[in-house]
């Protein structure tokens, strides 16, 4: 069975590490509710001179927030959102940091020689821009894509798609966003969002790539409410008309999806940066239309996480089936995981054909946050109020039936994302 379930590699954001769990183990009814699945936790972030004396001894805190793993299962990105800051630095303020992408050997990560140390980094990228966030790899895996959605010393100003090498790893090409025409905003907001002084900036969040007509580009535009769509190839040349329209969600929005016939886009509508509003839906975005301009290009918006019409359930990540019939939503604010039927949301239908309210082996909130596809049947989805080293857990929902099956605890401290290692590495 673990050579057809795989692994997951989860983010550890406050904790400077990954954590590498078997699915396999995490389903045996023994380890419910505990850490036994969890292999490995290698450090992901560099070493750095914190006492100013030219020698690194200070493990940098980093925040690894999201993960991409290549076809190959080779390697892992890992989005560093405050790079090489120091804890301090980063425990003051998490945001506007040098961001950091930390290459991740997946074979040395799941070696427990390697629990808590560097020895599964292959490399470090620096981003050269601030706060990234998501990332998302080109269908041929030869570019890795990743938003920059912050500036220097501000959790506003973001407006870059930064382009690697994953060959070479470095930048090759830097993909700008357009900003607000006539914001008033001189410049980055020095104010933690919401705030009103916001709206100039996209500030890049989430990011999804179908290859749908040779490749487009989606980007979820935190401080704008809408999603860039971008012409791949285009981007890639340095067309400054790459961009080919934006449209819009609810509100700001954060994980993005793609289908896997790379046909439509799921988007959570987070929250917004501009105003005290948090989203209470997820928009299906179809890719054809979006490239042909952005007419009707939101074919569904379905309301996700309570029967509240106002309810504000603040949906935060988004993944399809592996059928591409549903779409696995999490919402952090109401404690939910909903199970969106794609087709009757398109038609116009009530679609959320199942919720799930997820608990937590201490009663803690639950805030469940990103979603991985396992084994062609389980979502695992991460979640667990920031509580300390090693607080946060995933759990494993399966599809056929319905229900949460599993627990793996200590994965990391209000960990943000994961992703799925395919089976192939699983020995």
């Amino acid at each position: 069975m673990g050579k057809q379930l795989g692994r997951l590699i989860v983010s550890g954001r406050w904790d400077n590490n990954v954590a590498i769990v078997d699915v396999e183990k995490a389903l045996s009814a023994e380890n419910d509710c505990t850490p036994n699945a969890v292999i490995s936790r290698p450090r992901v972030t560099p070493d750095i001179d914190a006492d100013g004396d030219g020698v690194p001894e200070t493990p940098a805190s980093g925040q690894p927030v999201a993960v991409v793993v290549d076809q190959a299962s080779r390697y892992a990105y890992v989005v560093n959102h405050s790079g090489a800051a120091t804890p301090s630095g980063a425990g003051q303020y998490q945001h506007g940091h040098p961001g950091l992408i930390t290459v991740v050997d997946l074979e040395k990560a799941a070696d427990p020689a390697h629990d808590g140390r560097l020895g599964a980094v292959a490399a470090f990228m620096p981003t050269g821009r601030s706060g990234p966030v998501g990332l998302a790899l080109t269908p041929d895996g030869r570019t890795l894509l990743v938003n920059c959605g912050e500036s220097p010393g501000s959790e506003d100003g973001g407006d870059e798609i930064t382009a690697f090498d994953t060959s070479k790893r470095e930048v090759v090409r830097r993909i700008m966003l357009r900003e607000a025409a006539g914001h008033p905003a001189p410049g980055p907001s020095r104010h933690d969002s919401p705030h009103p002084s916001f709206g100039r900036y996209p500030n890049p969040t989430g990011i999804a790539v179908s290859p749908l007509q040779g490749g487009f580009v989606f980007v979820g535009n935190g401080g704008f409410s809408d999603v860039s769509v971008l012409d791949l190839g285009a981007a890639m040349a340095g067309d400054p008309g790459a961009e080919i329209c934006r449209v819009p969600v609810e509100t700001g929005p954060f994980g993005l999806a793609a289908s896997g016939d790379g046909r439509l886009v799921a988007v959570a509508a987070r929250e917004s940066m501009s105003m005290p509003y948090e989203g209470r839906t997820i928009s299906i975005i179809d890719v054809a239309r979006a490239a042909a301009g952005g007419k009707d290009a939101e074919v569904a918006r379905v309301r996700v996480g309570s029967d509240e019409p106002n309810e504000q359930t603040r949906p935060f990540a988004v993944a399809f089936t592996p059928d591409g019939r549903h779409v696995v939503a999490t919402c952090f604010r109401s404690n939910t995981i909903s199970l969106v039927d794609v087709a009757d949301a398109i038609a116009g239908r009530p679609a959320e054909a199942a919720r799930i309210h997820p608990v937590t082996p201490t009663g803690a909130q639950p805030r469940p946050r990103g979603i991985a596809m396992a084994g062609g049947r389980y979502a695992c989805v991460v979640g667990g109020a920031k509580a300390g080293p090693r607080s946060s857990l995933v759990w494993l929902l399966d599809l056929q039936r319905g229900a949460i099956v599993s627990t793996v605890t200590e994965v990391g401290n209000e960990t943000y994302m994961l992703a799925a290692i395919a089976p192939t590495t699983a020995r």
